[in-house]
């Protein structure tokens, strides 16, 4: 193909001077278009050296050397360094050897369980599970409470102990029955104790007043025998005879019909 210096210029996609006004103006420019635009840099950059405006870029740094046959070092992810940090692999060995023990944790706690099984997998001892374990949201424990010295002693407790709110309430509820029995039972035989005095105090009371009507009746048959008696003079006995048979004649007169 035929050279055209007109041809060649036109298809230029920088004009010598803008490269010549682009490298050779403010270096500020430069580097911000280096640090901004690496792509238009590095085209301008070569425009450049086509121009002969700037020269060549230096070698890039050589790399570091690596032998190829070393594998490079394996990139643990957080929840395998969690396993690695929660228990040592000797620990982990020591769990899964004893079968026994390893399958108690599993029946009572298999989130325990799951934990010592990542920890093993961590170590290369198992294989992850094709289906991970979803860990089971156990019931948050019931905050206990502090019970009072007095109804720890009076309950047969420790003073100190702590127990569900649940338990205090029965507690409590058996130390108002206590107290309720103790009044009741001090009532009753504060009304024994009324009854018995008032049965003695009227016991003493009727003997009191039996021994008032026994003198009181002593003293009027006193006076009844020391009284003087009055001196009677009798009917003559012909009035007083009289008397009796008009008595009796009328007691048995009996009327005549017709008259």
């Amino acid at each position: 193909m035929t050279f055209n210096p007109i041809e060649d210029r036109r298809n230029q996609k920088y004009t010598y001077q803008e490269l010549k006004t682009f490298w050779q103006g403010p270096g500020r420019i430069v580097q911000r278009t280096k640090e901004q635009n690496p792509t238009l840099y590095a085209e301008l950059h070569a425009a450049g050296e086509a121009a002969n405006l700037i020269g060549k870029s230096l070698s890039p740094n050589p790399q570091p050397y690596v032998k190829n046959y070393e594998p490079a070092p394996r990139q643990y992810s957080a929840d395998e360094l969690a396993a690695h940090g929660r228990h040592s692999e000797a620990d982990v060995r020591a769990f899964f050897a004893d079968a026994k023990k390893a399958n108690e944790v599993f029946t009572s706690d298999r989130n325990l369980y799951e934990q010592w099984r990542e920890s093993a997998v961590a170590f290369g001892m198992f294989k992850s599970r094709e289906v991970p374990y979803v860990p089971v949201k156990l019931p948050e424990p019931e905050p206990l409470h502090r019970i009072s010295d007095l109804l720890a002693d009076e309950s047969h407790l420790e003073r100190g102990t702590s127990l569900p709110w649940e338990q205090v309430q029965q507690l409590v509820a058996q130390k108002v029955q206590r107290d309720r029995q103790v009044q009741e039972a001090v009532a009753a035989k504060a009304e024994s104790d009324r009854q018995l005095e008032i049965e003695k105090l009227t016991t003493a009371q009727k003997l009191e007043q039996d021994k008032r009507d026994k003198e009181v009746r002593d003293l009027q048959r006193l006076s009844e025998l020391i009284a003087p008696k009055p001196i009677v003079t009798p009917e003559p006995i012909a009035l007083e005879t009289a008397r009796a048979i008009a008595q009796e004649r009328k007691s048995v007169e009996v009327p005549i019909i017709g008259q």
